[in-house]
């Protein structure tokens, strides 16, 4: 079994898939598993030094399922290849002999140059295909060996463009052939965002702390402005501007304590961004306005009533069906409301600004 298996105790029921990668991809269509490996080449472009990726796969991608490119000229330059086999046993050495044939005959009846890497990309590989790719020596008199049998992939080839593969082959140093499995490309691909998603797994990792700037951000300027809305109307006018709030008595430890919860919300949105595919935070957010709106537009007492009634309710939501619900904490809860109010989603006191 695959050692990428998340463990089940990770795994809250009915929500992320229990299944491990190698169990998901034997439902996948093979479609499917060559995009999944044109991933993992992108993954491995600054590595590599590709140039271009693409997927050419097809009825007539003469071996080439993903190919990847080092110069402007692509298939007439230097390009690795690779060839997705989804199979439910292991690849084995007679699956691959007959696809070696495509890119010889490739080169002899286009402009195609041979790739400096070809490479089988399969879920399993058969021990006796990956010992002999090991041995590009011993691959090479198998691989002639073959191109002297009578197979239905050799019979069916005119005699002249036999011959011309048979010559281009002898002159080929074999180590040009890989192999690699799904566990092999895991080792890359699950660093990525992109696996969480892929295998329905959760995110890596937790949000990283946020330091709470001691001088206000450009980026938090008007959820201040609301509350600084909020504090004049509770206390009165000797609230004027964020640097009152900062000293005031009464206004002070409140002030403080929300914009370490918008700085909170602030971390999840860093960590869903980077963390999982797609937009999690946004899709978040959206569920959560959709109930904090019904409740912000009742009539309140005074701006300062309606942010208690609002951060409460943002308290008390049931929040599932989110990749990162379980980060989702009440402090999270109550920045995110105050994320509202820097965007104007959420206005505080009648009439908004002052």
């Amino acid at each position: 079994m695959s050692q990428y298996a998340v463990p089940a105790a990770l795994v809250p029921p009915n929500r992320f898939d229990r299944r491990t990668p190698l169990q998901q991809v034997w439902f996948w269509e093979p479609d499917e598993w060559e995009r999944f490996t044109c991933e993992w080449v992108r993954m491995r472009a600054p590595e590599e030094g590709y140039l271009g990726t693409e997927i050419i796969g097809g009825s007539n991608d003469r071996g080439a399922d993903v190919v990847a490119f080092f110069t402007e000229r692509r298939l007439n330059g230097e390009w690795h290849c690779f060839q997705c086999k989804l199979y439910q046993d292991e690849l084995e050495v007679a699956d691959a002999l007959p696809e070696m044939v495509k890119p010889f005959v490739a080169a002899v009846e286009t402009t195609r140059t041979l790739p400096t890497r070809y490479t089988f990309v399969a879920p399993r590989i058969h021990p006796r295909l990956k010992d002999l790719v090991l041995t590009p020596d011993e691959l090479k008199f198998r691989f002639l060996e073959y191109l002297r049998g009578r197979t239905q992939t050799v019979a069916k080839l005119p005699a002249q463009l036999l011959g011309d593969v048979v010559k281009l082959a002898e002159a080929t140093e074999f180590s040009m052939f890989w192999t690699i499995n799904l566990d092999e490309m895991l080792e890359v691909y699950s660093k990525s965002p992109l696996f969480a998603a892929r295998f329905n797994y959760p995110p890596s990792g937790a949000p990283a702390k946020l330091p709470v700037p001691s001088e206000p951000a450009a980026g938090e300027a008007r959820f201040l402005a609301q509350l600084v809305d909020v504090y004049q109307e509770r206390y009165g006018r000797q609230i004027v501007t964020v640097d009152d709030a900062f000293t005031h008595a009464r206004s002070r430890d409140h002030l403080r304590r929300q914009r370490e919860a918008f700085y909170a919300a602030e971390e999840l949105r860093l960590y869903a961004r980077d963390s999982v595919p797609g937009d999690a935070y946004a899709e978040l957010q959206d569920d959560v306005l959709v109930n904090l709106v019904e409740v912000a537009d009742d009539d309140h007492e005074s701006g300062w009533h309606r942010l208690r009634a609002v951060v409460t309710q943002a308290g008390n939501l049931q929040v599932s069906g989110s990749a990162i619900a379980s980060y989702f904490r009440q402090v999270q809860r109550k920045g995110m409301c105050h994320q509202f109010a820097n965007d104007d989603k959420l206005t505080w006191c009648d009439g908004g600004e002052r």
